[in-house]
């Protein structure tokens, strides 16, 4: 399908001059070094508690999030009857109740600097950064008033994975933007592309950039997959397959955007074939993992999902990959008007990217069958799950639909509109799409060479401008 693309423009006459060697970050203030800011061991870290953190604190996420109708796993065998009548459960199991518990109740660490004051902070896309040299970024980011940093979760190798949210204050009602990237190993453009949007809005100081932060608060994972990410980046040779394609799913071989415990989870609709791409065990890309939810990133990420989609009712999320030159957008599974506003808010970003330029981003549809082919759920399918009135099944061990009697998986329910009961959405009028940034293989991986590709990128296609534009957009859809 994109091999009818054209390849992507070369660098507009706005980019900046790149470092003509292959450089490392070299942070100020002494970060070089950091340790994880959960450890013990961090003298920066703080126990200063934040308006978010005191909300947590008030929430069973586990009652808020769970259908109330199931209170223990299923076995293999009641799963297959219940969901016989309209298809077959072919795929990995669901996730049990005791980790999801698990995901639900980790409690978020607040790694916020407050100790420096804020400074210009640099990102560079051109230069190689490990994880470390992201987080320090981050915590720089953190320095900055209204902005706090926190510690959700701890990678398959101990890593911390990180929040920012920025939320400045002001009098003016906000509208909240989730914004996720990295999630595979290989699509390394997302964390720095995230962390260069947000420097550039903190330092700008312009009357434009002060109205985007007065009306619009952002939550952001900029790495979701730091294991992978660091692999990918910094032991190529290892994680590079015989066919010169790059690692996707992390280290244990687990793709984190197939393993989320939404609505899409092994399900082969009645007349539908089993994708081909759903990898049986452990492998580079599209295995769902040993069951829903097993990946402590995708634990990590629920959470933080269900907080600020399903709680705090934020209605744009926008996933952050790498190599299409194109952008997917809604879930053929949902309504009619959720798809729309799906393509409403695509087609606005892409007019964004788009300016200007002779070779285009274009909009790609998921198939018919998407989610009742047997794979597992994206991060946006998640996401979208929560948005759209799902809860999570304890039985199933994935998300379903409930009446307040029964559950129905989504073979049971595979276009919202046809649903013989109200399906109540808990986000009305919720948003997603996903970016894939770049065209071709040599937009993939870490090289020199891909860096410059993706910093010239981000300039020829105005990835500059998205957080302004998508403010102005929840602006003018309030």
């Amino acid at each position: 399908m994109l091999c009818t693309l054209i390849a992507l423009a070369a660098v507009c006459s706005a980019a900046p001059e790149l470092p003509a060697q292959n450089t490392l970050y070299d942070p100020n203030s002494g970060y070089a070094d950091i340790v994880l800011l959960n450890s013990p061991v961090n003298p920066d870290r703080t126990e200063k508690s934040t308006p978010t953190l005191d909300k947590m604190a008030t929430i069973d996420f586990v009652a808020h999030s769970t259908t109330g109708l199931t209170h223990e796993s299923m076995t293999r065998e009641e799963i297959d009857e219940r969901i016989s009548p309209y298809g077959r459960f072919d795929g990995r199991p669901g996730m049990p109740y005791d980790e999801y518990r698990e995901a639900m109740e980790y409690v978020w660490l607040n790694a916020t600097d407050y100790a420096r004051k804020p400074s210009p902070v640099a990102v560079d896309i051109a230069k190689a950064y490990r994880y470390n040299d992201l987080v320090a970024i981050m915590k720089d980011l953190s320095c900055y008033e209204g902005v706090s940093l926190y510690d959700i979760g701890v990678s398959a190798e101990g890593r911390a994975i990180y929040a920012l949210e920025v939320d400045v204050p002001s009098s003016k009602k906000k509208n909240t933007v989730v914004l996720t990237g990295s999630i595979h190993s290989r699509e390394t453009a997302g964390a720095v592309f995230l962390l260069k949007e947000l420097a550039e809005l903190l330092s700008a100081g312009t009357r434009e950039s002060k109205e985007v932060l007065a009306t619009t608060r952002f939550a952001v994972v900029p790495c979701c997959n730091p294991d992978g990410r660091e692999a990918v980046c910094f032991d190529a040779k290892k994680y590079t397959m015989s066919d010169g394609q790059y690692w996707k799913a992390t280290t244990d071989g687990t793709d984190l955007n197939r393993n989320f415990p939404g609505l899409v989870w092994s399900q082969v609709a009645n007349g539908n074939k089993k994708i081909a791409t759903v990898a049986s065990a452990p492998r580079s890309a599209n295995y769902p993992g040993d069951h829903a939810g097993c990946a402590p990133e995708t634990k990590a990420l629920m959470k933080f999902l269900y907080y600020y989609i399903g709680v705090e009712k934020s209605r744009i999320l926008i996933d952050y990959h790498q190599q299409g030159a194109l952008s997917y957008s809604g879930k053929p599974w949902s309504t009619a008007r959720q798809q729309a506003l799906c393509r409403e808010l695509t087609d606005r970003m892409l007019s964004v990217l788009n300016a200007g330029n002779r070779h285009k981003y274009i909009l790609v549809s998921e198939t018919a069958d998407y989610g009742l082919n047997g794979t597992g759920s994206t991060l946006t399918d998640y996401a979208s799950s929560v948005a759209y009135g799902a809860k999570f099944s304890p039985g199933f061990g994935f998300c379903v639909y409930a009446d307040g009697k029964d559950e129905y998986p989504l073979c049971a329910v595979p276009h919202a509109d046809d649903s013989k009961f109200r399906i109540v959405e808990a986000v009305p009028g919720f948003r997603t799409m996903t970016f894939e940034i770049g065209y071709g293989r040599q937009c993939l991986g870490y090289s020199y060479e891909t860096r410059k590709l993706l910093a010239e990128e981000y300039y020829s296609h105005h990835f500059d401008r998205v957080l302004y534009e998508v403010a102005k957009y929840c602006q003018g859809v309030r």
